[in-house]
């Protein structure tokens, strides 16, 4: 295959046939015209956190058991943390960038720089700089990302010594200001909404009637978590693998009795955690949580507008209630436009199991998923893959300036040139 530079940066074909993915020049019309949304599940950060097999049905089939109270608590408890050391202690890790953490901090700031530059570049009258983050994802990776690339953001907390969440605090333009002309230009800006909590948030009563969200810089209450989680280690029934979260198998290895006081305690500290637990139940009451209905309603009013895209990563719509407001929103609004990509070809498969083409009536969601492959095996759309071969080229200074140096390296395989 030829390799094709232009101006130092390296083009190559998108995954696949232009009839299974947009070409850039779509891109480039979509991210123009379009507001911007993205939605993050939890197969973008895997390679780190790892899969976690299906603990909502199994937190959804201990409620229906017959089984006593207290045998239910200790399944519970021993559930919630296999989660907790999975998906909430890593985090600690994250923010202190630590070597292990070093790729996928690598692929989210990768992705960032990108759709930021797509924003310093985007002209329009009409539009703001900005994008929309909506994520399912607890995890710390988008803030320690945002903040080594120092991008604008916001994640809904007002304030520097106790930053208090406030949903006031999204889609607050910024501009800077020249200090000898006082000419305005705008900056791009992140909304990052995180749909099921953060394991930076900290659930804080107040009063009776009153429980405020606090963000808790160094993970303090994920430190406390963890404590009483080893002390509550010998009285938990170990999980080891993903397949083993099953609700009937672990319940039948809880022991008589009452469940142990470290138990009890280790609950109340994962209960202080501003996250949605994942079941199937989690919206039943969390709906009623002013805070949590708020940022469901803001993304299904961002999906609303018109001429709106959301690009989808990682997430594989199971989650009914998101589902539910995706499909909707694209039956109500022909103007809004739903390109999911699928990490792999039998992903592709999945999706439409989901989200039959029947449900899609104005043909506005469209799964990308890997071309064939010829020979080898499939290029998977990782991160990386997606942010190279899709939203980089759209930024590849298509169109340079006249005085601009433009330098073509059109090089051939080795093979080739032997044939010179």
């Amino acid at each position: 295959m030829t390799d094709l530079r232009v101006n130092g940066v390296r083009h190559r074909p998108v995954l696949g046939s232009q009839a299974d993915g947009p070409t850039t020049d779509r891109l480039r019309t979509i991210v123009q015209d379009s507001h911007l949304n993205f939605l993050i599940g939890a197969g973008t950060p895997c390679p780190f956190f790892g899969l976690l097999g299906n603990i909502e049905e199994a937190l959804t089939d201990l409620v229906d058991a017959d089984a006593s109270a207290e045998a239910k608590e200790v399944v519970r408890a021993s559930i919630q943390a296999y989660f907790f050391e999975e998906v909430l202690a890593p985090n600690l890790k994250v923010i202190e960038r630590t070597a292990e953490t070093e790729t996928v901090l690598t692929s989210y700031a990768r992705f960032l720089r990108t759709i930021n530059r797509i924003l310093l570049k985007r002209h329009s009258s009409v539009l703001a700089k900005q994008a929309n983050i909506f994520t399912t994802n607890v995890d710390m990776l988008f803030e320690v990302a945002f903040e080594q690339l120092g991008i604008d953001f916001s994640d809904g907390f007002s304030g520097k010594i106790r930053p208090r969440f406030d949903l006031g605090d999204f889609s607050t333009l910024r501009f800077r200001m020249a200090s000898r002309f006082e000419q305005r230009s705008e900056v791009p800006v992140f909304n990052l909404v995180k749909l099921h909590g953060s394991a930076g948030w900290l659930q804080e009563q107040r009063s009776p009637t009153k429980v405020e969200i606090l963000f808790d810089h160094g993970l303090s209450l994920v430190s406390e978590v963890q404590t009483a989680l080893v002390a509550a280690r010998d009285d938990l029934i170990p999980i080891a693998r993903a397949d083993s979260v099953d609700a009937p198998a672990l319940l039948a290895r809880v022991p008589d009795g009452a469940a142990p006081n470290s138990i009890t305690a280790f609950r109340a500290a994962y209960d202080r955690l501003g996250i949605v637990n994942p079941d199937k139940q989690k919206f039943a009451t969390t709906v009623l949580n002013e805070t949590y209905y708020e940022l469901i309603r803001r993304f299904a009013n961002e999906l609303e507008k018109e001429n709106s895209v959301l690009f989808v990563h990682g997430f594989s719509f199971r989650d009914e209630h998101l589902r539910d407001v995706v499909v909707r929103a694209a039956r109500a609004n022909p103007t809004l436009l739903v390109i999911v990509f699928c990490y792999s070809r039998n992903g592709l498969e999945d999706y439409q199991e989901l989200i039959p083409e029947h449900d899609i009536k104005n043909g506005n969601i469209q799964f990308v998923a890997p071309s064939e492959p010829a020979d080898g095996d499939e290029r998977k759309a990782s991160l990386d893959v997606v942010t190279d071969d899709y939203f980089a080229p759209i930024v590849a200074d298509k169109f340079p300036e006249p005085d601009q140096r433009i330098e073509l390296d059109i090089r051939l395989p080795n093979e080739e040139w032997n044939g010179v």
